[in-house]
């Protein structure tokens, strides 16, 4: 027998000892990153490519929460300083290591929607308005994609809705949205009870009197006999007495 025989056949079975062996590995270092950092497929891309290299060790020790408060203090030392291309970066990777902390979220559409935007209106380096306020859009839809993400993760909670009601009235001035937010969040379980007044207030802001008295008629009969003051029963009863006036007063917009 040739004595390349047995080191032809060794390769050979070591090849395919390799060959079988690197599903298993694969398979395995996945395990072993998501138990370690909690993160799969384009997510665990996204933290190791934008965390720095401390925060990086951090969370893939297990300190996930640590490192998303650095982040948090690192957008609020950005916001102080108005660069807000490093806040947005800070929040968006502090949402995404703590995705189940709302404040984290509300904190970040307050930095874009307001802060951000409110800067770019106001002192943008340029004269040019319409420039000014296309930025100032941008920055604004940057806080409701944040925020629609966050009713996402967590969806349960009645606060994000509630900040997404408040975004679409006060930065997009789409009243119907707010309504229609403010709705969601009052089917959670945990909203303010003021909450449910604002959903009226909304459909008169978007034009529609008419559906904001049915819909105020409809929240005081739900309240019963003996209302709880909570829910503030005076203030329905006055605003579906405006709005009776108003609708009354004006010819094809009777009450629904």
């Amino acid at each position: 027998m040739s004595r390349t025989f047995p080191m032809a056949l060794a390769v050979l079975l070591m090849l395919a000892w390799g060959a079988g062996k690197l599903p298993w590995e694969i398979r395995m270092t996945r395990e072993q990153r998501w138990a370690t950092v909690g993160f799969r497929g384009p997510t665990a891309v996204a933290v190791r490519e934008k965390l720095g290299q401390g925060l990086l060790l951090a969370a893939l020790g297990g300190f996930r929460g640590l490192a998303a408060n650095s982040l948090m203090l690192e957008a609020h030392t950005a916001w102080e300083e108005q660069q807000w291309v490093r806040v947005r970066s800070a929040l968006e990777l502090a949402t995404l290591l703590q995705p189940r902390v709302a404040l984290f979220w509300d904190l970040a559409s307050w930095h874009l929607a307001w802060n951000a935007a409110v800067a770019a209106e106001r002192y943008a380096g340029t004269a040019n308005e319409t420039k000014r306020r296309m930025e100032a859009r941008s920055w604004t839809e940057a806080g409701r994609q944040l925020l629609e993400r966050g009713t996402k993760a967590i969806p349960e909670k009645s606060l994000l809705f509630q900040r997404l009601g408040d975004l679409y009235w006060q930065r997009l001035e789409d009243y119907q949205a707010a309504a229609a937010c403010y709705r969601e969040a009052l089917t959670k379980g945990d909203a303010p009870p003021y909450l449910e007044r604002f959903v009226g207030y909304a459909l008169e802001k978007a034009g529609d009197p008419a559906a904001a008295l049915a819909y105020f008629q409809k929240l005081r009969v739900s309240m019963g006999e003996n209302p709880d003051p909570a829910r503030k029963p005076e203030i329905v009863d006055r605003e579906i007495q405006r709005l009776q006036k108003q609708t009354q007063g004006a010819p094809g917009k009777a009450a629904r």
